[in-house]
């Protein structure tokens, strides 16, 4: 893989990619608001705290420990909303797809 250079719009979407990624995993790990709006705070500062790198070399690093962190606190039953993919509500009632018959009264 090639590196990606310091404040490029690839780097910036990896970042934040990883950024949404740590607040999944936080909001996952987390049953009440006050727990998750902390630990949001927290990551924050982690971000900020590395958003001065501007060595290629130093920045994989950084990611790449980021990414190491993210996998080890994955969550083992991560939150599904209801009707997303794999949620309790998805396809539930569906509508029926086709032309409807209706029948004379």
């Amino acid at each position: 893989m090639s590196q990606i250079l310091p404040f490029t719009e690839a780097n910036s979407k990896r970042v934040a990619s990883l950024f949404r990624r740590a607040l999944r995993t936080a909001y996952d790990h987390s049953m009440k608001f006050e727990a998750y709006r902390n630990t949001t705070i927290a990551v924050r500062q982690q971000f900020e705290a590395n958003k001065h790198i501007s060595d290629p070399t130093e920045l994989e690093i950084a990611i790449k420990k980021t990414e190491e962190k993210l996998a080890e606190w994955k969550h083992p039953d991560p939150y599904i909303p209801p009707s997303r993919p794999g949620g309790t509500k998805f396809e539930r009632n569906i509508p029926v797809k086709g032309k409807v018959i209706e029948e004379d009264w």
